[in-house]
C-alpha cells in the first residue's frame, strides 16, 4: 500500500517526536534514580533528547536515500518499456 506524500510526512513527524519525548523522559528518570538532587537527572534528560534528535535525523536520511532509489527505479522501469 502507498501512502500519500502527506501521510507519510505525519508518520515521520509522529515518530521523531515520540522518540525525542521517550527518550527525554527515560534520560530524566534515569537521573532522578541517580540521585534527585544533583544535575544528573536534567544532564541525562539533554543527553536522550540529543540521541531522539539524532535518530529522528538519521531515519529521515535513510527514508531519503530510500525515495531516492525509488525515484530511479521507477524511472529506469519507464525506459525500458
Amino acid at each position: 500500500m502507498k501512502l500519500g506524500k502527506a501521510a507519510k510526512t505525519y508518520t515521520l513527524a509522529t515518530q521523531g517526536i515520540f522518540s525525542m519525548g521517550i527518550l527525554t523522559i527515560l534520560g530524566f528518570v534515569i537521573g532522578w534514580f541517580i540521585n534527585k538532587d544533583s544535575p544528573w537527572p536534567i544532564i541525562l534528560a539533554v543527553v536522550g533528547l540529543i540521541f531522539g534528535l539524532f535518530s529522528f535525523i538519521t531515519y529521515l536520511l535513510y527514508l531519503l536515500k530510500e525515495e531516492e532509489k525509488e525515484k530511479k527505479k521507477e524511472d529506469l522501469d519507464g525506459k525500458k518499456e
